[in-house]
């Protein structure tokens, strides 16, 4: 065949739509293969943030609260062998401060003592933060973590400690851990919310910017 520029041209415009079906078939077929992995992360997360597994436990309930573009997504889980709550696990993202690349989205578990509630765990379910910097969020102990585990959230101020608040920033990334500690009190209002301790127009407030306030100033 002669080579010219419409057979070189027709030759490109066939390439290209080739590569496009291509790339669509293996997009279909890996799809519910994500969306499967995704599933299995999120259910093994909500598990570990109350320190336990899917062999001791269940999901009791699901509950989801929308805020504007969000899904807050709170779980309720129980043991298996006498059906007593463990706790809730919240999935939160960061509604009013993104991260250095983007939002954060965190997995936080909620225990309730006597008559007080703790954070007993914390799990990053999504985040776009700098290797080495914000990325750090996800390494087990860091200090956001360790700032906040087995406190009373109501006696949490949601900011980094150069800002006043309870949280102990990464080094080096400022931006990020404020979004993380944005994601907790938005997981704190949904579990309050979850559990009847928010009303709707409180809750509204408290995940657009608000601090989170104490259960008893909240019932």
């Amino acid at each position: 065949m002669k080579s010219s520029l419409k057979n070189m041209v027709l030759v490109l415009l066939l390439i290209s739509t080739i590569t496009a079906f291509l790339v669509a078939l293996v997009n279909d077929l890996t799809k519910e293969a994500i969306a499967e992995s995704i599933t299995k992360t999120k259910n093994e997360a909500k598990f570990a943030v109350l320190s336990t597994s899917a062999s001791e436990a269940y999901i009791a309930a699901d509950t989801t609260r929308v805020i504007g573009d969000f899904n807050i997504n709170v779980s309720t889980v129980a043991r298996s062998d006498d059906n007593t709550i463990i706790g809730y696990a919240v999935e939160a993202p960061s509604i009013t401060k993104n991260g250095y690349a983007d939002r954060i989205v965190l997995m936080v578990g909620f225990k309730e003592e006597g008559d007080a509630t703790v954070i007993n765990a914390v799990e990053v379910l999504s985040q776009k933060e700098t290797p080495g910097l914000g990325a750090n969020m996800t390494k087990e102990g860091n200090s956001l973590e360790r700032s906040i585990l087995g406190i009373n959230p109501a006696e949490l101020t949601f900011a980094v400690t150069k800002e006043g608040g309870s949280f102990d920033a990464l080094t080096g990334s400022t931006i990020s851990s404020r979004a993380y500690a944005n994601a907790v009190e938005t997981a704190y209002a949904g579990y309050l919310w979850a559990t009847g301790r928010l009303n709707t127009e409180a809750a509204v407030e408290t995940a657009t910017g608000s601090t989170v306030q104490s259960d008893s100033n909240l019932l």
